[in-house]
């Protein structure tokens, strides 16, 4: 089982587009995925319970009590139309989950509170997505803590890798490595801002073959695309 982070402390960077698209194309290529929404924000959970916003369990209900309420059973069928999406799961969040991380800072263990479930569902999915928060909370630590690869949006903005730095030292420092496993792409492009855009390819250049060649998208059309999800 591959697990894939979505993962920036910026927020507005795309990090819950890339992770509903990537998952997605894993279950329309025949992987069996599922998709966890670590950020309260819960938009993805919005767009992947096809507009749901109760459930009887959810990842907070995971991290307030993981030996009462097991992953297992906060996993439901992502939706799409009203329909069942082949191949996709999710693993919904709600607004508690701040208030419940912030409970679980003096638990034993409590940074591998995911990784620990996650070894539970290993042979049941091929591919599992994380949603990050645009936070370095425990929520995050523990995404990185069971993550294998993580990827690493940015926008086109001219602050758009203010703490990138930050970030993969917190990578390094969790995964007890300085050969993590990530990748940076840049998912918006502003055309008509040559000076930024010499500015980012410099300093992602620094990054040499960490950097994903992706196409990009101008920020005028950002506000007027919505999100289709193509299913079988």
């Amino acid at each position: 089982m591959k697990v894939i982070a979505i993962i920036n402390q910026k927020g507005g960077v795309g990090k819950t587009t890339t992770a509903i698209n990537l998952s997605a194309q894993f279950a329309k290529e025949g992987k069996r995925t599922l998709a966890i929404d670590l950020d309260p924000q819960a938009n993805m959970t919005v767009v992947l319970s096809g507009g749901q916003f109760e459930f009887k369990t959810t990842i907070s209900d995971v991290f307030e009590a993981a030996k009462k309420n097991s992953i297992v059973n906060a996993i439901i069928p992502a939706q799409a139309d009203g329909d069942n999406i082949a191949n996709l799961s999710l693993c919904p969040t709600d607004i508690r989950l701040s208030r419940v991380i912030e409970q679980s800072l003096t638990k034993v263990h409590r940074e591998r509170i995911l990784l620990k479930q996650l070894q539970t569902i290993k042979e049941q999915y091929d591919v599992v997505i994380l949603d990050c928060p645009p936070n370095l909370s425990l929520t995050s630590v523990n995404a990185m803590m069971a993550a294998d690869l993580f990827l690493i949006p940015v926008d086109g903005g001219s602050f758009s890798l203010n703490g990138l730095a930050d970030l993969l030292d917190a990578l390094e420092e969790v995964k007890e490595t300085d050969d993590v496993n990530f990748a940076v792409f840049r998912n918006e492009y502003a055309k008509a801002n040559k000076l930024i855009n010499n500015f980012l390819d410099e300093q992602l250049n620094e990054l040499g073959d960490k950097v994903l060649k992706a196409k990009y998208v101008e920020q005028k059309l950002l506000a007027k695309q919505a999100l289709v999800l193509n299913h079988c």
